[in-house]
């Protein structure tokens, strides 16, 4: 195995792991934007797979791909939410309570 050749795209990779968290995945949810942030995160970590497999691991590396996958399990578990609880809030499960009870 060799060295990561170059940090750009890892520090590429991390900007839009967390442009992807900070926008799609923040405090007010909505559905459409968990599917966009996990279909987002599959991509970030196909790359990063690629690179895990080509490339003697680094501290960088180790992380962005540590993180990627604490990420997926975020967007995986506040697509599974049935209700709101928390801080944490989707607004498609609030329209959809406000639509049952007219």
């Amino acid at each position: 195995m060799r060295p990561v050749d170059e940090h750009g795209p890892l520090a590429h990779d991390l900007a839009s792991l967390r442009q992807t968290m900070g926008r799609e995945v923040g405090i007010m949810r909505r559905n459409a934007r968990l599917a966009r942030a996990r279909r987002r995160l599959e991509l970030l970590s196909k790359e990063v797979d690629q690179t895990w497999l080509r490339c003697r691991p680094t501290k960088d590396l180790v992380e962005l791909r540590n993180m990627l996958q604490v990420a997926t399990l975020v967007v995986d578990d506040a697509t599974a939410q049935p209700e709101n609880i928390g801080l944490h809030y989707n607004a498609d499960l609030i329209d959809a309570t406000r639509g049952s009870a007219q």
